[in-house]
This record gives C-alpha cells, sequence and structure tokens, in this order.
C-alpha cells in the first residue's frame, strides 16, 4: 500500500518535469524564464512556499479550534445533565 502513493508522487513529479521542459525550450515563455536573473525564481518559491505554509497552518488551526470548540460543548452539556439531574432528585 504504502508503494502506490509514492508511486503516484513520482509520476505527478516526471509529469511536471516533462511540462516545465518542454515550456522552457518550445515557447517563448522559456527564452523570457531564462533572461531572468536567478534570484528571481529563489523569491518567487519564497512566495509559493509562504502561501503553502499560510494554508497549511489555517487548516490545522481551525481543526484545532473546532477540537476545542467541540470539547467545551461536551463540558457544557454534562454540566446541563448533572444539573437536571439534580434537580431531579430535589
Amino acid at each position: 500500500m504504502k508503494n502506490k502513493p509514492s508511486s503516484k508522487r513520482l509520476a505527478l513529479f516526471l509529469l511536471a518535469t516533462l511540462a516545465v521542459g518542454f515550456i522552457l525550450t518550445q515557447t517563448t515563455v522559456g527564452n523570457v524564464l531564462l533572461s531572468s536573473p536567478w534570484w528571481v525564481y529563489f523569491v518567487l518559491a519564497g512566495i509559493v512556499y509562504s502561501g503553502y505554509l499560510s494554508v497549511k497552518y489555517t487548516l490545522e488551526d481551525k481543526r484545532t479550534e473546532q477540537e476545542w470548540i467541540e470539547n467545551e460543548g461536551n463540558v457544557y452539556i454534562a454540566r446541563m445533565e448533572e444539573e437536571k439531574e439534580r434537580r431531579g432528585m430535589n
């Protein structure tokens, strides 16, 4: 089972490599990209990586917040049931 996701990743990587190779060699976009300074690519990669991390941690924060809300709701419901039982016995 573990081999299947890694082979998918490898296939996607190879497909992306072929697409980038085609763009660089067969289109005018390749000439523009190859004539740009090298540091521009590091800046663009940093922007993409920053966006990825932003989305990743936003989703993680939402999950954590949802778990906290559910736990607080369970505590509230338990208190309500305890109070109902206490009032019902008196």
